[in-house]
C-alpha cells in the first residue's frame, strides 16, 4: 500500500528494512501520524499492510461457536483450580487450537 493510502490504526505485514538490512519496524506494527511521517523521510514510499484476508481463514470468529467451544472447556475443566497459573495457562492453550488459533 502507498505511504499516502495509510491510515493510523492500520498493521504492518511485513517488516520493513533500510538499505543496509537493518530493521526498521517490525510486522505487525501499529500504523501512527509519526511512522506514516517517518517512512516518508526514510524514502520509503509503500509498504505491505495486514488487510482480513491477511488473518487464518481456518480460526473460528463467530461468537455463538466460540461460546459454545468455552462451554465445552468449562465443562472440561470444572473440576480444575482455574486459579492456578498452569490450569488456567493450558485452559488458554486448549481454547486457542479449539479457536484455530495455534
Amino acid at each position: 500500500m502507498r505511504v499516502e493510502d495509510m491510515a493510523p490504526g492500520m498493521h504492518l505485514a511485513k517488516d520493513i528494512y533500510d538499505p543496509n538490512g537493518n530493521v526498521l519496524m517490525r510486522s505487525g506494527a501499529e500504523i501512527t501520524e509519526r511512522l506514516i511521517k517517518a517512512l516518508r523521510s526514510w524514502g520509503i514510499s509503500e509498504v505491505a499492510i495486514k488487510t482480513a484476508a491477511d488473518e487464518d481463514p481456518g480460526m473460528i470468529r463467530d461468537p455463538k461457536a466460540v461460546a459454545e467451544i468455552r462451554a465445552l472447556l468449562d465443562q472440561q475443566f470444572s473440576l480444575s483450580n482455574r486459579d492456578h497459573p498452569m490450569i488456567q495457562a493450558l485452559y488458554d492453550l486448549c481454547l486457542d487450537r479449539a479457536l484455530g488459533k495455534r
